[in-house]
């Protein structure tokens, strides 16, 4: 295995056992979603500087719903690693005002303006969510049934990019007649969103994400085909090779499944130790600059946010939510 991977890799055993160990939750979802944050930021879970910012999201009068509800862990942990986290959550709910003028309250939201508020400088919050609305507008025009809130992301992500609106359409849509019989349609949209953002033809582009795509098949691979998919696509349009990237799903899948703490976590379903994997390998490559532009960074970055929200709504509807306050 890569020193990168294995590194991470042992940071987020050892965030996942902290975390586990001296924070528990019902719903065990939200175990590896918060510990990649701190892998993310290379950091150890910190029970004191966790609990302190359960209770800046807990007490702020501000705080709406969104911020208080099922994600709250998940903020939290973006929140204890920063320097100032009372300052971190006011740069979050600056950006979340500025989102919900252009689209309707929810936890997506709350999710995107974190990522928004780590990316953008606070006075170009608004022209970038005013783009991203157009495009979802735009999205929603081509696949009314098919958009919904969860695209939302991908629209203000896409808006970080250099082609047009016209282009940013135009790529998604010869992206999703290309791959629409390989998944059911909610799926392949997303895979197209994912695709536009990054460099090159859609023909290209497709070719390389549906070869990952069968490379993974012919190995056996057990995974879904949804929010999986779109972490796969963003592998797909980063600087690695089909080979390297099986091979580094490979190797993390095998390091992982020796640890009993990862399978003990069954909200990821049967597909589980790959779906971590996946998790690890978005946050792996996106940290690393050599290999991908910012586009491709972006697209990394928006999959797995919208893969990762998808797999706690999963949650919410197989689990009662009980999170300790």
């Amino acid at each position: 295995m890569k020193e990168l991977l294995e590194t991470l890799c042992d940071k987020y055993l050892l965030n996942l056992g902290l975390f586990t160990d001296l924070y528990p939750l019902e719903r065990d979802i939200l175990y590896p979603v918060c510990a990649n944050v701190f892998c993310a930021a290379d950091a150890e879970f910190d029970l004191g500087k966790f609990k302190n910012s359960m209770n800046i999201i807990k007490d702020n009068p501000k705080m709406l719903s969104s911020f208080r509800s099922t994600v709250r862990p998940l903020i939290a942990s973006w929140l204890s690693v920063s320097d100032d986290p009372k300052g971190e959550m006011e740069r979050y709910m600056t950006c979340y005002e500025q989102l919900r003028k252009y689209f309707t309250n929810s936890e997506h939201l709350a999710l995107l303006s974190i990522l928004l508020a780590r990316l953008l400088p606070e006075e170009r919050y608004e022209e970038h969510i005013k783009r991203g609305r157009q495009i979802y507008d735009r999205m929603k025009k081509e696949h009314r049934i098919l958009t919904t809130k969860e695209d939302v992301a991908f629209a203000v992500m896409l808006a970080f990019s250099d082609k047009s609106d016209d282009e940013l359409i135009a790529d998604m849509e010869a992206s999703y007649k290309l791959l629409k019989h390989s998944a059911d349609n909610n799926s392949i949209q997303t895979v197209s969103h994912v695709l536009a953002m990054a460099k090159g033809a859609p023909e290209d582009k497709c070719a390389k994400f549906s070869e990952l795509y069968g490379a993974m098949l012919k190995k056996g691979k057990k995974y879904g085909k949804h929010y999986e998919l779109a972490m796969l696509a963003a592998l797909s349009i980063t600087g690695y090779d089909n080979t390297e990237i099986t091979g580094d799903i490979s190797d993390v899948e095998a390091f992982l499944t020796q640890h009993k703490a990862v399978w003990d976590l069954s909200e990821f379903g049967s597909g589980e130790p790959v779906s971590h994997a996946f998790m690890l390998l978005t946050t792996a490559y996106a940290s690393d600059e050599n290999v991908i532009g910012a586009a491709e960074r972006a697209a990394l970055m928006a999959a797995r946010q919208t893969a990762l929200y998808s797999v706690m709504v999963y949650s919410m509807m197989t689990v009662a939510p009980v999170v300790p306050e």
